[in-house]
């Protein structure tokens, strides 16, 4: 673990949602340290250093840990403990094409509520803030913040659905924790800000004017786009690795 870890997070000062149990906000904490790049590819997880560490049992750490090895996040190794890793193609590849499902549902979703008056076309206000504070910074946007937004922009559509168990299982296929894998050491995330941007602009229209086909459209082009790079990025990566 990386310096910058010491003091976060501090005993109990674990991240996750409201009504989870305490494995799923330790699952949550160490996705969210693995994104922050605080634990490095191949790096062990102690289960009895993570548990002294949040300040909770080893039982929930181990249940994490056997969660997120499960998922890919980490791997699990006889003898040798869990480690984290770097997703595979093939991994990538299923991720996205759950993404997809769950996003073309949540705007439908959307819609219909826009239309029976459950939603405003205000509401979705709060997507054009988050669209414009990434491109205002786009300059000076670190990978971890540009994460961040781009997770609640997409995150927010799910919410705005209605449907519980759909923003459950969005929230549970972590792509922005992959995207931070398989992106870190590159920089070519940034220069492909100007087409993330227009393809969320197209996805906002959609919604704003109740447009089922506008919003498919666009949710399809960005993840077909999205899901390309992210491969690209994932072969730059392992090119790297092999001259290291």
């Amino acid at each position: 673990m990386s310096s910058s870890t010491e003091d976060w997070p501090r005993a109990g000062q674990l991240v996750g949602q409201p009504g989870a149990t305490l494995g799923e906000n330790v699952r949550s904490t160490l996705l969210e340290l693995i994104m922050r790049g605080h634990f490095e590819e191949g790096h062990r997880l102690y289960p009895d250093h993570l548990a002294e560490q949040f300040g909770v049992s080893i039982t929930p750490v181990r249940e994490a840990l056997m969660q997120l090895a499960a998922e890919g996040f980490i791997e699990a190794v006889q003898r040798r403990g869990f480690h984290v890793r770097t997703p595979d193609a093939q991994q990538i590849r299923n991720i996205w094409q759950v993404r997809q499902g769950l996003e073309l549902t949540a705007g439908e979703l959307c819609i219909d509520r826009l239309k029976a008056g459950q939603l405003q076309v205000s509401d979705f206000d709060v997507l054009v803030q988050l669209q414009e504070r990434q491109q205002t910074r786009s300059e000076q946007i670190q990978h971890v913040e540009k994460l961040e937004l781009n997770g609640r922009f997409h995150s927010q559509i799910v919410e705005f659905s209605g449907n519980p168990l759909l923003l459950s299982l969005y929230r549970s296929i972590q792509h922005k924790v992959l995207g931070s894998l398989v992106q870190r050491g590159l920089d070519s995330w940034r220069r492909r800000l100007d087409d993330e941007s227009a393809e969320h602009w197209q996805i906002i229209k959609g919604l704003q004017t109740g447009s089922y086909e506008t919003y498919r459209a666009a949710v399809r082009a960005h993840i077909a786009r999205s899901l390309t790079d992210a491969l690209i990025d994932l072969d730059a990566r392992n090119n790297q690795k092999r001259r290291e």
